[in-house]
């Protein structure tokens, strides 16, 4: 009895110390470097105050909850280039033109000054001048010869071949790999709407910036020839905890350094969502896993449908410090050719899901796994 007694007092100091660290974790002082790295962003440069780019008053509590800088972002990616993607790159400043005169011509019969003239030789004309045409030679000096003796019309010659067409008909080229010509180079896109806007800290814009520009762009160009007008994000700052769990660690998000993005707009009107496009066709595949992947070498945290229940429909990006230096990359990323191939694959297998790598989201009520939480980690 005295021993069950024991252990049920040391089970409770234990429940005690774990409620301690949580509430010291949500509670105690913001890291200093979190500071810090918002103002070492803002004096960079990297990330500019404009219309779309508003700094909010400074975010305090509860608890550790906040931003010094927040950020409104109403749109992402590097301001506009223009250029053309098939444009050839020409140094900057004028070309110097530079003007030779022509070469010396020796006239025709003429006789080498190195040499003597025979003087029991008289030079006769050429009975056919070397830049004599049909009538009186006209070519300037050091023009091309004609082969035709004068008087005498030059042939034509027939070609076995048809006649090429006039140049008032119309040229098909040849069609060049990649974006067609007239679609704009991704750095000449321009920027991509944030809907709704979202308040986020400085590092995580300007990695967001880049990461739009350099590789959602490229994947979008690549699989659907359009650029990605729009991002709809699901969760910005928001003071919890991970996976909505007010008992979990502090979440990423209540400092105002991590998104949730669950849609792409492209320019035409189409619409990818994760949701739907992780195990949908094999495009929409295809640019989600290239965008996944190409997160996961820029953010230190990448949560996609298949992570856990909680990431079915959008993917979570942040810029979490952890003392190992281990990055999260879940699930596994593939290239977005693996993936299509693989979706093509399926559709010769109707309902093989596990082919994709995706989990099925909970759409029936019977199922036993929790729904995700919009925004949650």
């Amino acid at each position: 009895m005295t021993r069950g007694i024991c252990w049920c007092l040391v089970g409770f100091l234990v429940l005690v110390a774990m409620a301690g660290c949580a509430r010291q974790a949500w509670f105690g002082e913001r890291e200093p470097w979190r500071r810090e790295a918002e103002v070492a962003c803002l004096k960079s440069g990297a990330v500019r105050e404009g219309p779309a780019v508003a700094i909010l008053k400074p975010i305090q509590g509860p608890g550790m909850c906040g931003a010094e800088y927040p950020l409104k972002v109403s749109v992402l990616g590097e301001p506009p280039i223009v250029g053309y993607a098939d444009e050839v790159v020409r140094p900057v400043g004028a070309i110097p033109q530079h003007s030779y005169p022509p070469p010396p011509v020796t006239p025709v019969n003429t006789p080498t000054p190195h040499y003597e003239p025979d003087r029991f030789y008289t030079p006769t004309p050429d009975t056919y001048p070397r830049n004599a045409g049909p009538g009186p030679s006209t070519s300037a000096p050091g023009a091309p010869l004609s082969l035709a003796p004068p008087g005498v019309e030059r042939p034509v010659a027939s070609s076995p071949y048809p006649p090429s067409p006039s140049y008032g008909a119309p040229y098909a080229p040849t069609p060049l790999l990649g974006p067609p010509r007239g679609l704009p180079m991704t750095g000449s896109i321009g920027r991509t709407t944030v809907s709704p806007p979202a308040t986020l800290a400085c590092p995580i814009v300007s990695a967001l910036d880049r990461w739009i520009t350099e590789s959602v762009q490229q994947a979008a160009l690549r699989w659907y020839r359009q650029p990605v007008v729009e991002i709809k994000q699901i969760s910005a700052y928001s003071c919890r905890g991970m996976n909505g769990d007010s008992s979990a660690h502090i979440s990423e998000h209540a400092f105002g350094n991590a998104l949730d993005i669950a849609a792409f707009t492209f320019a035409d009107g189409r619409r990818v969502t994760v949701r739907d496009g992780w195990h949908g066709l094999p495009e929409e595949q295809g640019f989600l896993r290239d965008v996944q992947g190409a997160a996961c070498q820029q953010f230190a945290t990448v949560l996609a449908p298949g992570a856990n229940v909680y990431h079915y429909d959008h993917i979570h990006v942040d810029l979490m410090r952890r003392t190992s230096g281990r990055r999260i990359c879940e699930p596994a990323p593939i290239s977005g050719e693996a993936a299509a191939a693989r979706a093509r694959y399926a559709t010769r297998r109707p309902g093989d899901r596990g082919i994709t790598g995706s989990i099925t989201p909970p759409d029936d009520a019977d199922d036993p796994r929790p729904h995700a939480i919009p925004g949650a980690d």
